[in-house]
């Protein structure tokens, strides 16, 4: 079942802006890119803060096959979660999302670019799906483990 999946904190502190975000990296999905991949990592969901402010969390089970040997290294509890805040948020779209049951989206890969002074992100899955972005803030990279100790990225 979902609900036995996920630990009770990590909902807990995504709906109650609880994450540790001044533990984060502040770096563009361009310097993401050069470093990391989102590549066959699993989806748990975007979180749109609109009640409160223009920012977005998304919310990743982060594929520890593809990080660099000193994160791997570093990890002590099964597979880490990554979470990335997007400030500035002024539209998502998403196209080709279909039900394909209670199965987990893959992610495919990322694209970003920056046109006329915002940002564009666009995130493939396996299934065809697309999620677009455009927002004009800043970007938070948050890496944790299911223990909620956080990993250095």
């Amino acid at each position: 079942m979902i609900e036995n999946y996920y630990p009770s904190w990590l909902s807990q502190d995504i709906i109650n802006n609880c994450l540790p975000w001044q533990s984060g990296k502040n770096m563009s999905f361009g310097d993401f890119n050069e470093q990391y991949t989102l590549h066959d990592s699993y989806w748990i969901g975007i979180f749109y803060n609109i009640g409160y402010e223009q920012a977005i969390t998304l919310a990743i089970d982060w594929d520890s096959v593809w990080l660099p040997d000193e994160i791997k290294k570093s990890i002590t509890v099964g597979e880490p979660y990554l979470f990335i805040r997007l400030t500035g948020v002024e539209q998502i779209s998403t196209a080709n999302y279909i039900d394909i049951g209670n199965i987990s989206r893959i992610i495919v890969g990322c694209e970003f670019e920056k046109i006329e002074g915002k940002k564009f992100l666009a995130i493939d899955d396996v299934f065809g799906g697309q999620i677009n972005i455009l927002y004009k803030g800043e970007e938070t990279f948050l890496a944790l483990e299911k223990n909620r100790r956080i990993l250095n990225i």
